[in-house]
């Protein structure tokens, strides 16, 4: 906040005739501070103009000549569908989603040749190919840090294109589309540091271990029908999250192999526990897993996911691969888990008799629920108290 101190008009002193000279040259103050942003340099309105997407940061244009070619340099382009909808009257779908993409061609070739920091994507509608390949032929082309895509094909999976490979200057990338991505052998992305890939189908994860400076890593909603064991190697990752994990999408009993010495954080979500091969985590501190014993139906523009059901045969197994889970993860300090998990647990009593806790370093044990008068079974709570006595349970 900034606070302007005007000095009272100044007193005549004797003999003095009034002028009202000062009191006019505190309104030319005034008149000349009313735009004071205008006078900032362009590398502060690029960062008042990242907060918003390229639909308004195009509509400054009209508030001054100042402002007319701003958002041709402005290095934060983000596309959002939504927004571009919001704002044109049109009863067709499809005019909507033409104009979208015309509007997108526009910006990209009179926007000035020079460095773009951030390109994002969103529009949850079914989105030509083509786009998606402009977008990351002009992300590398402009040595972009991030690109964000989050959109929907159903005729194929989308291919990415070649020139994506020899991207050196990308940190932060965001695949996610409705549909599939139909992903290399090899990212081969040096400088990559955030990965966050949703709607993937069918890799053997092997790509993780071409990024060598990968630090973060989101993979969700990710199809593996065909695939009996999916690699996860990255030397340097330090948080991993796996959501949306589906049995109905996962290949019966695929195994996943985690090399990650440095990871110290980890998080599930799935309605089926997974399968380890070899585990190697050193540096775990917190875990967090959430089971959903229902996935319930999502409805999407054009499809709709039906509900999954666990059948009480499958349920019977699902206690013991649950505890064959969480006992990869002994050496966590703090472990969050759903209430689903502490049902499960609670049903196979003589699973954790014959399987004791290895939480020898758990310091907190957390219950994720909406409920607010809620018991934790007492053979479950004496489950992980055997092996840490000095274990704090936060609800």
């Amino acid at each position: 906040m900034e606070i302007i101190i005007l000095e009272t008009d100044r007193q005549p002193q004797n003999n003095e005739e009034p002028t009202g000279e000062p009191r006019t040259r505190k309104r030319s103050s005034l008149n000349n501070n009313e735009d004071r942003i205008s006078t900032l340099p362009n590398v502060l309105l690029h960062h008042i103009l990242s907060f918003v997407d390229a639909v308004q940061a195009v509509q400054t244009c009209v508030l001054s000549k100042r402002w007319m070619n701003v958002w041709k340099s402005h290095p934060y382009l983000d596309f959002n569908f939504e927004t571009f909808s919001s704002l044109i009257n049109s009863d067709y779908y499809d005019d909507e989603v033409n104009n979208f993409t015309d509007f997108i061609y526009h910006v990209l070739v009179r926007r000035n040749n020079l460095k773009a920091v951030k390109i994002s994507l969103d529009i949850l509608r079914d989105t030509r190919c083509s786009l998606v390949e402009s977008l990351i032929y002009y992300a590398v082309k402009h040595h972009v840090e991030e690109i964000s895509i989050n959109t929907a094909h159903w005729d194929m999976p989308i291919v990415l294109p070649r020139c994506f490979f020899e991207c050196e200057s990308l940190r932060s990338l965001k695949l996610k589309v409705d549909g599939g991505i139909a992903l290399p052998k090899s990212l081969g992305l040096q400088s990559l540091k955030t990965l966050h890939l949703g709607g993937a189908r069918n890799f053997d994860g092997k790509i993780f271990s071409s990024c060598p400076n990968l630090e973060n890593l989101k993979i969700e909603d990710i199809c593996l029908d065909t695939i009996e064991n999916f690699n996860i190697h990255a030397l340097n990752l330090k948080s991993l999250e796996i959501l949306n994990w589906r049995y109905s999408r996962i290949k019966t009993e695929c195994k996943v192999m985690l090399f990650a010495p440095k990871l110290t954080s980890f998080k599930f979500d799935g309605n089926t526990p997974l399968f380890w091969s070899e585990v190697n985590l050193t540096s775990l501190d917190d875990v967090t897993v959430v089971l959903q014993r229902y996935h319930h139906s999502h409805n999407y523009p054009f499809y709709e996911v039906e509900d999954e059901y666990i059948s009480e045969e499958d349920e019977m197994g699902l206690g013991l691969n649950l505890i064959k889970m969480l006992h990869q993860f002994c050496i966590a300090k703090s472990l969050t888990l759903s209430m689903n998990i502490i049902e499960i647990l609670s049903e196979v009593p003589a699973a954790l008799d014959k399987h004791p806790s290895p939480f020898s370093s758990l310091k907190y044990l957390k219950l994720k629920t909406d409920h607010k008068d809620v018991t934790l079974p007492a053979h479950v709570l004496n489950y992980f108290l055997r092996s840490s006595s000095f274990l704090k349970v936060r609800f």
